[in-house]
């Protein structure tokens, strides 16, 4: 299986309930900062709810100050509503049992219900609006004393005005300014309130943003941490299978995708969702008959935002599939550009580019139409609910029904609902990527693939084994591993990378402590097979290996590597310094480096740098040759002081200077320790213990040198080919 296959995915859902478990798992770690966060969630929604709600209280009680008395003494409550009951006795009291009704609290009374009560003298047949001041003095004072004699004002107490509603018109502006100046300093008061909530709003969202980034980061941090934990320690196998440029993806891009969508999306899912509700709440509480209005959007809203996530689903999967197409061909042009400039592919391959570019772009614009055709519906939506709220308001309004405060605490919370709706588009995005991303990152936690465990090495004791642990202190090795003393069996080995697909048939060889054995063969022969799995990169299907008596199976993986270690024709090197790259991690003995740099002739090529052993290396060693860089494998190799070495090709690709010092080297290497060696010139292991042949997975001839070329097989054949020019073979 390939772990990565783009197309299967998360192509299919927009949220999955694994990777929001993955993505839990690790927030919950830091759970005092998720609940600190939901908790200033409610302060930011409670505020957002609020604002609107104040705004309908000044509106309804300080500008438009509509209302009618009630006179308790003449009310029954015969009907036995202990609702109307309620909202008279909320009224603003005059005197006795006289109050004044806002038009906000009759808003519960149908019309046939308020002609009973001004029917019965319950209620007033005028309306007035509502001023509270002490008395007026001077031309303003006789102006009001006038009309209070031509009862168009009424006064109730020292500070209570009632003026008819038409009154109001015949009093200048300066005038009005002093009626008013009670109801401006009310109004001020509540906007320095409302300033308060949106401060209390603003410091909260800055401490919910910081805990959420915080919390977010440490999560992602973690889980950065363990994914590359869990990469390190996953068999060579599992690479095979995976482009490494797409594991480098998953540990960086992908990750980030999950940041985003746990701080963009989850949380303020969870606000959004919230406010909606309170919003909802809010509106129903206030007039059912509003909300009603509002509520027969929302199937629409319902249907296509489900549209949407269809079409949207479809367009994102052929986006992804175009781009990781174009991400293919661009790393293999990039990676093959010389081949492209020698053979003059250029044009070929800017005409291919041409094709996979346009792909893309056709995708990208397909999606741009399903954002541009959503965003826009639920805008007409949201035009349509505030046009139907102002004509069915202003008609409820002109009934007496409803409030111009509550007609606007509508308008606003309409705006407020409708936001989140509308950029659901870019959630959808945001989710659809984090699905996708989440969902590959745990195919890799739980890929089926055999992982590599370190312990203690305890299973060797149990078994008898004679291994004995090591540690000289002359020589710079990790502290107290078990060494091993080199005997190594192939009983009957044999091994697949393919099902049925034998490429080790049958293998059996020995090897004694100190040995040096050598294998040759043709190409696909399976010498390096051989090497990979007895480094346990891989396990073999049938037969056992041995190490000093141990099954290799047995035997965990810490031991193997710090025992075993291989000089590859390839030579990997990482972007450090000389020295680094040599010491690998181990700590660092100026004396003991110095002996290794001789030993392996690398001391020269290290004095010629300017910088010495602390020299930089490019990328991969890009500046070094072929036989400096295998040089450095061997100072590595030496400097780690391995018990099983392995030399698969190491001098090939070399010049015949470099090859005698290598040839020196190995001398060094070799010395007290097991050693294998897989060279295609056949002159590396003439010296060698002890030759073996593979053909097609099988060892078909094994001896030393001299024996071997009296043979006159395969292993004659093959060092003929290579020395044609020589009178005598035997070496």
């Amino acid at each position: 299986m390939n772990y990565y296959d783009e197309e299967s995915i998360g192509s299919e859902r927009v949220y999955s309930g694994e990777v929001l478990k993955l993505i839990f798992s690790y927030v919950f770690v830091y759970k005092k900062y998720l609940f600190l966060s939901l908790f200033f969630v409610l302060f930011i929604t409670g505020a957002n709810l609020s604002v609107p709600y104040l705004f309908k209280i000044i509106i309804d009680r300080y500008i438009f100050k509509q209302g009618q008395i009630i006179h308790l003494d003449a009310y029954s409550s015969r009907t036995g509503n202990n609702l109307y009951d309620k909202q008279f006795r909320r009224g603003k009291y005059l005197s006795g049992t006289d109050r004044f009704l806002f038009q906000s609290r009759l808003k519960y009374f149908s019309k046939n219900e308020k002609e009973d009560l001004v029917n019965s003298g319950a209620l007033s047949s005028k309306k007035y609006v509502f001023i509270e001041s002490p008395r007026f003095e001077g031309e303003l004072g006789k102006k009001i004393d006038s009309y209070i004699l031509k009862g168009e004002i009424l006064v109730f107490g020292e500070s209570i005005y009632l003026f008819e509603t038409g009154v109001l018109s015949r009093f200048k502006v300066e005038e009005l300014a002093r009626l008013r100046s009670q109801d401006f300093v009310h109004i001020v008061r509540y906007i320095m309130f409302i300033i308060g909530i949106l401060l209390v709003q603003f410091v909260s969202s800055y401490i919910q943003i910081m805990f959420l980034m915080k919390l977010s980061q440490m999560a992602m941090k973690d889980l950065r941490k363990d994914l590359f934990s869990h990469i390190l320690t996953l068999e060579v196998s599992f690479f095979d299978k995976n482009p490494i440029g797409r594991l480098v993806n998953k540990v960086t891009n992908d990750i980030e995708t999950l940041n985003e969508f746990f701080s963009s999306v989850l949380i303020t899912l969870f606000q959004d969702i919230l406010l909606m509700l309170g919003i909802a709440f809010v509106m129903f509480f206030t007039d059912v008959y509003l909300a009603l209005i509002v509520a027969a959007t929302y199937p629409f809203i319902i249907i296509i935002t489900i549209l949407f996530r269809i079409q949207v689903r479809n367009a994102y999967r052929k986006i992804r599939t175009r781009i990781t197409d174009i991400n293919g061909f661009l790393n293999e042009t990039i990676t093959g550009i010389r081949i492209i400039q020698i053979f003059v592919m250029e044009l070929n391959n800017f005409k291919k580019f041409l094709l996979k570019n346009n792909a893309v772009y056709k995708a990208q614009l397909k999606q741009l139409y399903v954002f541009g055709v959503f965003r826009p519906l639920i805008g007409f939506l949201r035009w349509v609910s505030i046009a139907a709220v102002i004509y069915f308001g202003a008609r409820g309004i002109v009934g007496d029904r409803i409030s111009f405060g509550l007609l606007v605490m509508f308008i606003a919370y309409i705006e407020r609902f409708f936001a989140p709706v509308r950029d659901l588009s870019e959630k959808f995005d945001i989710m659809q990527s984090a699905t996708a991303a989440g969902e590959k990152l745990i195919s890799i936690l739980k890929a089926d693939a055999v992982k590599e465990t370190d312990d203690d090495f305890k299973v060797l004791p149990e078994k008898g084994t004679q291994f004995t642990s090591y540690s000289d202190p002359e020589k710079v090795r990790r502290p107290e591993t078990v060494r091993f003393k080199g005997k190594i069996v192939f009983d009957d080995v044999w091994f697949s990378y393919k099902p049925d697909e034998w490429v080790l048939r049958g293998v059996s060889f020995s090897m004694n402590p100190g040995e040096t054995l050598a294998i040759v063969g043709e190409t696909g022969a399976g010498k390096t097979t051989i090497i990979s799995i007895l480094s346990k990169f891989y396990r073999i299907q049938k037969g056992k290996i041995f190490i000093d008596g141990a099954d290799l199976n047995e035997i965990p993986y810490g031991a193997i590597r710090r025992n075993i270690v291989s000089v590859m024709q390839d030579v990997f090197l990482f972007s450090r310094n000389v020295r680094e790259n040599i010491t690998l991690g181990l700590p660092y003995d100026e004396a003991y480096f110095k002996t290794v740099s001789k030993a392996t002739h690398i001391e020269k090529f290290i004095k010629k740098l300017p910088a010495g052993e602390l020299e930089p290396v490019m990328e991969r060693g890009a500046t070094f040759s072929a036989g400096e860089r295998q040089l450095l494998s061997f100072a590595r190799a030496l400097y780690f002081d391995p018990s099983i070495l392995v030399l698969d090709e190491a001098t090939s690709s070399i010049d015949t200077e470099t090859e005698r010092f290598i040839q020196d080297a190995i001398a060094h290497l070799t010395r007290g320790r097991t050693s294998i060696i897989i060279a295609h010139r056949l002159s590396t292991i003439k010296n060698a213990d002890r030759i073996i042949v593979l053909d097609r997975g099988k060892i078909v001839e094994e001896g030393r040198h001299r024996e071997l070329i009296q043979k006159k097989g395969i292993y004659h054949k093959l060092y003929s080919l290579q020395f044609s020019d020589r009178p005598d073979f035997s070496g």
